[in-house]
């Protein structure tokens, strides 16, 4: 009983590390999704002929290398996912477990503020160019 009781005490704190290092990994995860959405976004916006937000949601304006047709991406919250859309078809997500996602739009400039299920609130301000 006393070898189980000095075991026991001696892997505590390892089994506490091991656990705070998933807490950590899933944060990082959440981050780099998040990161990597905004990276998608800049670089649709950087191609397109035109973007702007109306009703809370984003819409970049772009040539279809493929057919040389114009065509619109839309990007919106769908529940708890922020998606794409081309030509109002399709359902393309680009993030889960979001709890709101703002998309707002001055001068040449789309804010997105994302709040996300964990409570983490991530902003990305992105330039367009007339």
């Amino acid at each position: 009983m006393l070898i189980a009781m000095t075991i026991l005490v001696l892997t505590l704190p390892f089994v506490y590390y091991a656990l705070s290092t998933l807490q950590i990994k899933q944060t990082y995860t959440e981050s780099l999704s998040v990161q990597q959405l905004f990276l998608q976004l800049r670089n649709e916006i950087i191609s397109s002929s035109s973007a702007h937000i109306a009703d809370n949601r984003l819409y970049i304006r772009f040539i279809d290398p493929g057919d040389n047709i114009e065509k619109t991406a839309r990007f919106s919250q769908y529940n708890t996912s922020i998606r794409r859309q081309i030509n109002e078809q399709g359902h393309e997500i680009y993030l889960h477990k979001v709890s709101n996602a703002i998309f707002e739009e001055q001068s040449n400039t789309i804010f997105l503020t994302i709040t996300m299920e964990s409570g983490e609130v991530y902003e990305k301000t992105l330039y367009t160019y007339p």
